[in-house]
């Protein structure tokens, strides 16, 4: 079964995720997806996000699907670590968006 997770993310970051995966060709679910299990599935991914906070005034609604396994260890893990799903999602989103990016620059240097 397919769910569907409303995240509440800053705008600028939504933004800014759209804007890279447009110019890389993939969808924003493409993009996070492998992410999600990248963070949630290992803990050493997740140990930084103790104390990690983002600014709530600006926030945009996006939706992301995942599959039962994935929305259940996205539970598990919120509450080991103490953090909302929302929280544990933007932490991941913000970590993908650095990743893309970088692979970005480094496509700019060979071009």
């Amino acid at each position: 079964m397919t769910h569907k997770l409303t995240i509440r993310l800053p705008k600028k970051l939504a933004m800014d995720i759209s804007l890279l995966s447009e110019e890389l060709g993939l969808s924003n679910s493409e993009m996070i997806r492998p992410s999600i299990l990248k963070y949630v599935v290992s803990n050493n991914n997740l140990k930084s996000i103790n104390g990690f906070s983002f600014n709530k005034d600006e926030i945009v609604r996006r939706t992301v699907n995942v599959n039962d396994t994935v929305h259940r260890i996205l539970n598990v893990r919120s509450k080991e670590y103490g953090v909302s799903v929302n929280t544990m999602m933007v932490f991941i989103i913000q970590k993908t968006y650095i990743y893309y990016a970088n692979i970005l620059r480094d496509i700019r240097k060979i071009e």
